[in-house]
């Protein structure tokens, strides 16, 4: 249960300069992203009839509306994102988008009523954190969360989510930089392990 939870903050797993006035716009705006988030993830959950294959594809829209897509991907693959080719980096922005559609989908499928409720939010930089929290109906306790925010192609969009204070994109970085060195540090030897993953979720 405390997986699905992390999971579902995890699943719901973002740049224009805003002068200081709109700071505060921003943290509405941010709140009002998660909210939606929050709202749209838990009524796929709720439909238990969705195909798996429809479910996964519903994930990944929300996922490229609301999350910085390319930001995130180049921040976990690390510095090996600079020394890569212009097409490879593309191949891998690719299959990182399938996989985390996934990934959340198939953690996600034992959905059981959780709830998330947003709590605060704060200005930070040209964008905003909002705090929430998943609240279990039934035992009644609850994973604290926070929702890193950047505006991004003319929205907010977000950056990070850090679950109980650990950074999702950093425990996703680690994982990368651990494959990588096991594949002689080029974005190929991640993508085709990303591949395999990806294959792996496909035969559950």
């Amino acid at each position: 249960m405390v997986k699905l939870r992390l999971s579902l903050a995890a699943a719901l797993l973002a740049a224009l300069a805003l002068a200081a006035p709109a700071r505060a716009d921003a943290v509405g705006e941010g709140t009002q992203v998660i909210r939606a988030l929050g709202d749209t993830v838990i009524a796929i959950l709720a439909n238990k009839g969705l195909p798996k294959a429809q479910r996964e594809e519903r994930f990944r829209q929300i996922y490229r509306l609301n999350f910085d897509h390319a930001v995130i991907a180049a921040a976990v693959m690390g510095p090996t994102w600079k020394s890569t080719a212009p097409q490879v980096q593309q191949e891998y922005l690719d299959v990182f988008e399938v996989y985390i559609s996934k990934v959340y989908a198939a953690q996600l499928s034992t959905y059981t009523g959780e709830k998330l409720d947003v709590t605060k939010g704060e200005a930070e930089g040209n964008g905003a954190t909002i705090e929430s929290r998943i609240v279990d109906p039934k035992s009644g306790r609850t994973v604290d969360i926070k929702w890193r925010l950047r505006p991004a192609g003319g929205q907010m969009k977000v950056r990070d989510v850090l679950i109980e204070n650990i950074s999702m994109a950093q425990t996703q970085r680690r994982e990368f930089a651990s494959v990588l060195q096991q594949r002689g540090g080029k974005a190929e030897g991640l993508i085709a392990a990303i591949r395999e993953k990806i294959a792996d979720l496909d035969k559950r």
